[in-house]
């Protein structure tokens, strides 16, 4: 438990100190102020002064500690019902005793953190300057949010970079694959070569392009005639020689491919076309379908 100073205690004295030893205490104490310089420290000093050199007055706060010494005593009235009231502690001039100020309570921050430990027991949580308090609501959630969003940023073009490496890895071999299936058939099975060129489009090309109805004039001709495929016997190959890719994103690409067409017909020498084609790509799942193709 701690005890507010007393008059002794600021001016460092003992409670037997001579006027000489209290007047001496008080002039090397107020030595170090400039005169008039108001200082809360200053006017402590002349009070505890002014208290201990005036005999009367310094007999009754002489008395007034040896009371405070002895304890408070415990006022334990009751009411008219007989009961009791909540005890009041007085001391014996049934006053509270003033509190004199502390000179600590006047010095720095840091020693108003002391006295403030001194009186608690309890260690005193200082304040954060106001700076830091800014830094920590407002400079660092914005550098949170910046950072997610830069590395969100780098993470979404690492991924779409990837992606577009893979298009121009995986579109140029498809689009290989799918113009030999696309651009040849036998007039023997038609219906089967529909049907393994059509694994290789999109159903908007399909549809744009009129596929099925391409292969039902190669099969069965117009007019109940026999299609000129049928009736010559043709049969057509096709061979890719090179392809490049044009441009390309994450789930497009467009490839120059290089075709020679061989057609076959039966009675007559074989012919070579040679065919530049522009296949249009798009991703679907893991692989790629033709949505568009462009000869020149």
């Amino acid at each position: 438990m701690t005890t507010t100073p007393s008059w002794y205690d600021i001016l460092g004295v003992r409670r037997d100190a001579s006027p000489a030893e209290i007047k001496a205490a008080w002039r090397e104490a107020t030595d170090k102020f400039e005169p008039g310089s108001g200082s809360a420290h200053f006017r402590l000093f002349n009070e505890a002064a002014d208290v201990l050199l005036d005999p009367a007055r310094r007999s009754a706060y002489d008395a007034e500690l040896a009371a405070d010494a002895a304890g408070p005593k415990v006022d334990t009235r009751r009411d008219e019902r007989g009961q009791a009231l909540p005890p009041t502690h007085q001391d014996t001039r049934g006053e509270r005793r003033r509190r004199l100020p502390s000179p600590r309570l006047d010095r720095s921050r840091d020693r108003g953190q002391e006295a403030g430990r001194e009186a608690t027991g309890r260690p005193v949580r200082q304040e954060a300057p106001r700076w830091l308090r800014l830094v920590v609501l407002v400079v660092l959630p914005l550098l949170t949010l910046a950072s997610l969003a830069a590395a969100g940023y780098y993470a979404y073009h690492a991924h779409r970079d990837g992606l577009i490496e893979d298009a121009r890895a995986e579109a140029p071999a498809t689009a290989e694959r799918a113009l030999e299936s696309a651009l040849a058939y036998d007039y023997r099975h038609l219906g089967a070569d529909e049907k393994r060129a059509a694994r290789y489009f999109t159903a908007r090309y399909k549809q744009k392009n009129h596929f099925a109805a391409t292969y039902r004039l190669l099969a069965h001709g117009s007019n109940g005639r026999p299609s000129p495929a049928v009736s010559t016997k043709t049969v057509v190959t096709a061979h890719s020689v090179a392809s490049s890719v044009v441009d390309a994103a994450p789930d497009l690409a467009r490839v120059l491919v290089f075709v020679n067409q061989t057609s076959d017909k039966a009675g007559k020498q074989p012919v070579i076309f040679q065919n530049r084609v522009v296949v249009t790509l798009v991703r679907s799942g893991n692989g790629w379908l033709i949505d568009d193709l462009k000869s020149y």
